[in-house]
């Protein structure tokens, strides 16, 4: 299989450039803006590193036959980057295979905060529509309906992301620090979320390759059993053999902190992992997905237990400093 992958240098991008590699069958182009940051990708014969972004493709492979699409901004300065990346970035990626006459097979990975939040606990399944809360979850909607454009010039899927989590991620990082410390912070009101643990995402992803799929399927990917942010603290903190001490925050004060902590990102130009878009999606208090559809047409289900892909992501964090 000839494959190019784009976020390769990101958490889940180097995962699965991991994993395709460990086949050993085929090659993996990987587009990478920025040559610096490559330390999770290895040297390897079959592997090959291309420079360039979504707006300015390098030459591929004319026999090029999968497409993964994995760039996209998680935090940003301002709210118009995330349109900026995540949806004129993925329309320009489509317009330039086009434009080189390459008909891949196109996997786009998206994420639940596209769809829309829970009412009354109910899992969201795919068809229903759409209604994102945050600047981040309607970007990534625009991103998929430029993707759905292209379902007749090249197959194409979409994959609804749960939050995801393993090693590597930095997006829950500074949470499993402060259980590490002894604290975890909860809210005035129950927030619930599905999680996905990185090597099932894989799967889920490797499936999209082998499987039929018909061209346009949008597929939730996520662990069936819901979890809160004490489900989340609690456990981490069993792991790691730490007293914790809850210290409960009314939302209204999350969002005073986010609002501040972006108002620094903009003097500072660095992107913070707490900002209005977050809390916006957070305030939503409920976004669990339905994955009926995937076990049913994909046959897919997750293989990691919360309890051991939390242990493995938590003991990868100790070994390399980052708790």
């Amino acid at each position: 299989m000839i494959s190019l992958v784009t976020g390769a240098t990101g958490f889940v991008g180097s995962h699965l450039i991991d994993y395709l590699l460990a086949q050993d069958k085929g090659e993996v182009f990987a587009l990478v803006r920025n040559p610096a940051k490559t330390s999770w990708l290895k040297a390897r014969p079959n592997f090959h590193i291309l420079l360039g972004d979504l707006q300015s493709l390098p030459p591929l492979p004319s026999n090029l036959e999968v497409v993964f699409h994995l760039a996209g901004l998680t935090k940003a300065t301002k709210p118009d980057d995330y349109y900026t990346v995540n949806w004129l970035g993925t329309a320009s990626l489509l317009e330039n295979l086009t434009r080189k006459n390459l008909q891949p097979k196109f996997i786009q990975l998206s994420i639940r905060a596209a769809g829309r939040p829970a009412i009354n606990g109910q899992p969201v399944k795919e068809e229903e529509p759409p209604s994102p809360a945050s600047p981040y979850g309607r970007s990534k909607l625009l991103a998929e309906q430029e993707v759905l454009k292209y379902k007749d010039k090249m197959p194409v899927v979409i994959l609804r992301a749960a939050a995801i989590y393993g090693p590597r991620d930095k997006d829950f990082l500074q949470f499993f620090q402060l259980v590490n410390r002894g604290w975890l912070l909860t809210f005035s009101q129950k927030i619930v979320m599905s999680l996905c643990y990185v090597n099932d995402l894989i799967q889920a992803i490797r499936l999209c390759t082998v499987t039929p799929t018909k061209s346009g399927e949008i597929y939730n990917v996520a662990d069936p059993v819901p979890r809160t942010w004490e489900d989340l603290g609690e456990e981490a903190a069993r792991l790691l053999g730490r007293k914790i001490k809850k210290i409960k925050i009314p939302l209204s004060i999350v969002k005073t902190a986010a609002g501040l902590s972006e108002l620094s990102s903009r003097i500072t130009g660095k992107a913070s992992p707490i900002n209005l878009s977050k809390y916006r999606d957070m305030e939503k208090l409920s976004w669990v997905a339905d994955t009926t559809k995937i076990k049913q047409e994909l046959g897919f289900e997750t293989r990691w237990p919360f309890e051991q892909g939390l242990k493995e992501t938590l003991i990868w964090y100790q070994e390399n400093g980052w708790l």
